[in-house]
């Protein structure tokens, strides 16, 4: 074999290799890419596909201010009449402070009258109790009616804005910030989908007594009156969809149609937010789907009832037997595809007058929940001479 026919074959076979080589590397790039594209797909395909029609939406359990399903949660957006809500939470906290009783009566001052949007036509000079200023907030979304009250309570509406804010911070918010109680304002005035459910939470958790006016569907104010006005509801699904109770619609030309939901059924309470739909039909249509997914696919398990006995300790150094109980439900939430054996564990002390102890609840040797145990009846020490009685009638009995 000449030396150029060794030369040929060498090339021959190089070439061949670096074909080959060439060729194996775009079979392990396109696999990769498949591999890459099967992964990202198996992603997608478990995050459920709604509210596609919102800029952003949440949906949360209460009790336990679990996330379920979220887009773009921190995305800071105009609330529109959502504002409303933080607007009740502080109503509602000076009624607890007793600043002020259902029957307080407001004098209607100017600026509630100028106010701009849904009202309900207060005029100057009109005296109105806080009972049927709250209707007027909680259905018709009154804007007149929630300055009237932010003024009453706080002297203006730029002092109430102001413990509006101090509230965002006094719950460890961070992206929310009000111009005024109303939602009318575009500039400087924003909240997100998770700030808002966790508002929405602390409102209904510490008042429910607020759920009593936004589940009306029709009421009026001054019904006995000359002048009485028909409230209806702005949320058009109250009164038509079981178990939806609230919480708030809101639209404005730059928030567009957003809605702020609460139902409860099975003991499982859920709050939904959307942000920016360009029809309120579709906005409701995809919350409350929204909500419905929640219940299909979550359940809320009841681990240990409010009120059971744990222990019951009788002792000659009380006077009576003293029952170890559960001071509140507790819970736990789940998947519905979910079959969990829970494990419970109680500690308890009695000291002196009191009683302090857990319910611990455990899933696989995980702590997943505690409760607080309490006694059914106050704890009573016996005297030196009632003791000494106990001893005795031991003795002889």
């Amino acid at each position: 074999m000449t030396p150029y026919t060794v030369l040929v074959i060498y090339m021959k076979k190089t070439i061949l290799a670096f074909f080959l080589l060439l060729f194996l590397s775009i079979a392990s790039i396109t696999i990769q890419a498949q591999e890459e594209q099967l992964e990202e797909d198996t992603v997608t395909t478990t995050t459920p596909d709604l509210c596609k029609g919102s800029t952003a939406a949440i949906l949360i359990e209460t009790s336990t201010k679990t996330i379920l399903f979220n887009k773009e949660k921190d995305r800071r957006l105009p609330p529109a009449s959502m504002t409303k809500i933080m607007t009740l939470l502080l109503i509602y906290e000076a009624l607890e402070a007793k600043q002020i009783t259902k029957d307080t009566v407001l004098t209607i001052g100017e600026a509630p009258t100028k106010v701009e949007g849904s009202k309900a036509f207060l005029s100057i000079g009109d005296e109105i109790n806080v009972d049927e200023l709250l209707k007027c907030i909680c259905i018709a979304s009154a804007n007149d009616a929630a300055l009237a009250m932010a003024m009453h309570l706080a002297g203006s509406e730029e002092e109430f804005v102001h413990k509006m804010n101090a509230k965002v911070q006094a719950l460890g918010l961070k992206n929310t910030h009000f111009s005024d109680c109303t939602g009318l304002t575009s500039r400087e005035h924003y909240t997100t989908a998770y700030d808002l459910a966790m508002i929405s939470n602390e409102l209904i958790s510490k008042y429910p007594d607020v759920l009593n006016y936004t589940n009306i569907q029709e009421d009026y104010i001054r019904k006995d009156t000359a002048k009485p006005f028909w409230l209806v509801n702005t949320n058009k699904m109250i009164g038509r969809v079981k178990y939806l109770d609230g919480l708030k619609t809101g639209y404005t030309s730059f928030s567009k149609y957003c809605i702020a939901l609460h139902m409860k059924q099975e003991n499982m309470g859920l709050i939904s937010i959307v942000f920016g739909y360009e029809k309120p039909t579709t906005r409701n249509a995809e919350s409350l789907e929204l909500l419905r997914w929640g219940y299909a696919n979550y359940k809320l398990d009841r681990v240990v009832a409010k009120g059971t006995i744990v222990d019951s300790v009788d002792h000659i150094l009380y006077k009576n037997r003293i029952n170890i109980m559960v001071k509140e439900d507790i819970y736990h939430l789940t998947s519905r595809k979910d079959q969990i054996e829970y494990q419970v564990k109680y500690e308890y002390e009695i000291k002196e007058n009191s009683c302090t102890g857990t319910a611990q609840v455990y899933l696989k040797n995980e702590l997943l929940k505690t409760g607080e145990l309490m006694t059914e009846d106050s704890v009573e020490k016996k005297n030196f001479i009632e003791l000494m009685f106990s001893i005795l009638k031991s003795c002889f009995l």
